[in-house]
């Protein structure tokens, strides 16, 4: 069998329903696309009918490219993610949110991207919520002094935060679409597993940069993303507290930006 030109990896965790809606958007693609694309879908031991949902839909629409690896557990994002990666075959790989609506048209123009440009490490679309307003998912350093700007004037948006959203190589593109060559993971390493909860998107893109690569970023492209602020709603939450160790690990390991 040949390898698919592009590894789509999706995770879910208790999610049905974002999940769901994800798959009847992509299904025209998957049919479309046949052999030369994959979805890799790995759950993160949801509790709801995820499983069995997505196992009557595969059934029901008769799909032979979507494969679904079951954690058994929350792993958390870093570990769940490479999980799929490791399954995935495709040359190309796209690590997309299921709380997204696929776009067959901006997936083959980020695969074209990726593939033509070899000096590119990781492309990005702009992303939209349902209601049309525009997602800071280009962004800077995140950087102590930039949470505590967000804690002290919530939802504020910084002057760091508008000049990366208009670069063309932002510092980092966040983890619900990313687009990379096989090569360029296998250059600087899959996610960072000690990340539970962000930022290891940041991460990533912080040791592609590194690695000489760009990062991309394609406000040309459009891409629907109905994104959920988990630890907002409760930072002094399990999340939350997982999500602050994670930053305080990456702010070490950066030198607090001096190194980033």
């Amino acid at each position: 069998m040949n390898k698919p030109q592009l590894s789509i990896v999706v995770l879910t965790c208790s999610q049905c329903g974002f999940t769901m809606r994800l798959l009847d958007s992509i299904l025209p693609y998957l049919l479309r696309r046949g052999e030369s694309v994959e979805l890799v879908l790995v759950d993160n031991g949801s509790v709801d009918a995820t499983l069995d949902s997505v196992a009557d839909w595969t059934a029901e629409h008769g799909v032979a490219n979507l494969r679904v690896i079951s954690a058994g557990e929350n792993l958390g994002v870093a570990r769940g993610r490479n999980l799929g990666l490791r399954h995935a075959r495709g040359r190309v790989l796209m690590l997309l949110d299921n709380d997204t609506l696929a776009d067959g048209k901006v997936f083959d123009t980020l695969l074209e991207h990726v593939t033509r440009h070899p000096e590119c490490g990781i492309a990005a679309p702009a992303l939209y919520s349902p209601q049309g307003e525009l997602q800071a998912s280009a962004k800077p350093y995140p950087g102590p002094w930039l949470k505590i700007c967000h804690v002290l004037r919530p939802g504020r948006e910084l002057e760091c935060e508008r000049r990366e959203l208009a670069s063309p190589h932002p510092f980092y593109v966040i983890g619900a679409c990313q687009v990379f060559r096989r090569d360029v993971m296998e250059h600087v390493g899959a996610l960072d597993e000690r990340i539970f909860f962000g930022p290891e998107d940041a991460d990533f893109c912080m040791r592609v940069r590194r690695a000489g690569y760009t990062v991309d970023y394609l406000p040309e492209l459009h891409l629907t993303h109905d994104w959920q602020r988990a630890t907002r709603r409760s930072p002094l939450g399990r999340l939350g507290r997982l999500h602050a160790r994670a930053l305080l690990r990456f702010w070490w390991r950066t030198g607090f930006g001096i190194m980033s």
